[in-house]
C-alpha cells in the first residue's frame, strides 16, 4: 500500500468519488487526505451491484459509502458542509492542508473560480470524453454515437470548461447492453485512467502535460436529447 503524502482528494459524495476511491483502493494507492463536500446521502433500499471487473475496468460499488472506502484505507477525512467547491471553507481548507496536487471530484456543474486555482496547487481532473474534441458533460454519449467507443481525459483545471492542459488521454471500448453508463462505466474508465496518472507521479514526482489545448478547437455538449441517448445505448453490443 502506497499514500501519496502530497496529495489531497477533494470529493462530493457521488459515484465518480466512490469509483475513484475503490479503484484507487484495489490497487494500494491512497491520498494523504480527503475533504469531503456536502451531506452525505441517505443509503438507498435497493440492492447494489457488487464491485466487478468490465474489460480491464472496475466498476465500483454503488452500495459502498465513500466514507466507509476512505476509513477502510486509513485517508484521514476533513468534512465541510458546502457543497460550493469555490466557497471560503474550501479554499481555507486548501490552504491549511498544503498539498501538492489536488485530485478534483467536485460535484457537477461548477466552474473551479480563480481565487483556488491562484493557489498555484495543480487541479487533477478527469473528463468523461476526448479533449479537445468532446468537451462537456454529454460526451460520453456523443462518443458512442459518433464513433462507437468512449475515452477519457486527465486535464488540469482552468476557469473555463474542459480546456486545461491535457495529462492523459485513453480510449476505451463500448460497455455491453444494459451497463449502467452513468453510474458506474463513465465513473470507472475515469476511475482507470486517474490510477494511471497517479502512478505516474508517484513514480517522478511530477505532472507531464502532453498537449495544451486550444480553446477553439473541438465542440461542447451539454444536454443530449432523450431519442438520441436511447439510440446511443441502443448501440451498444448485446455481449
Amino acid at each position: 500500500m502506497t499514500r501519496l503524502e502530497d496529495v489531497l482528494l477533494i470529493a462530493a459524495h457521488s459515484a465518480r468519488s466512490q469509483a475513484y476511491m475503490q479503484t484507487l483502493a484495489a490497487h494500494g494507492l491512497f491520498p494523504a487526505h480527503a475533504l469531503l463536500l456536502g451531506q452525505a446521502p441517505q443509503a438507498s433500499a435497493e440492492p447494489s451491484e457488487p464491485a466487478c471487473e468490465l474489460m480491464g475496468v472496475l466498476l465500483p460499488d454503488l452500495g459502498i459509502p465513500l466514507s466507509r472506502t476512505l476509513a477502510d484505507c486509513e485517508v484521514p477525512v476533513t468534512c465541510l458542509e458546502t457543497r460550493d467547491i469555490n466557497d471560503p471553507q474550501v479554499l481555507d481548507a486548501v490552504r491549511a492542508l498544503a498539498p501538492r496536487l489536488v485530485i478534483f471530484s467536485g460535484y457537477g456543474g461548477q466552474i473551479v473560480k480563480p481565487p483556488l486555482i491562484e493557489l498555484g496547487i495543480p487541479l487533477l481532473h478527469v473528463h468523461s470524453g476526448w479533449l479537445p474534441e468532446y468537451r462537456g458533460s454529454t460526451t460520453v454519449y456523443y462518443s458512442l454515437l459518433e464513433e462507437g467507443r468512449c475515452a477519457a481525459s486527465a486535464i488540469l483545471l482552468d476557469t473555463c470548461i474542459d480546456t486545461g492542459p491535457v495529462l492523459a488521454r485513453k480510449r476505451y471500448p463500448a460497455p455491453p447492453l444494459g451497463t449502467d453508463i452513468d453510474r458506474r462505466y463513465d465513473t470507472a474508465i475515469r476511475a482507470d485512467l486517474l490510477l494511471e496518472v497517479l502512478r505516474r507521479y508517484q513514480s517522478s514526482r511530477e505532472l507531464q502535460v502532453l498537449e495544451q489545448q486550444d480553446a477553439e478547437r473541438g465542440g461542447t455538449y451539454y444536454v443530449i436529447h432523450p431519442v438520441l441517448k436511447h439510440l446511443a445505448l441502443l448501440s451498444l453490443p448485446s455481449s
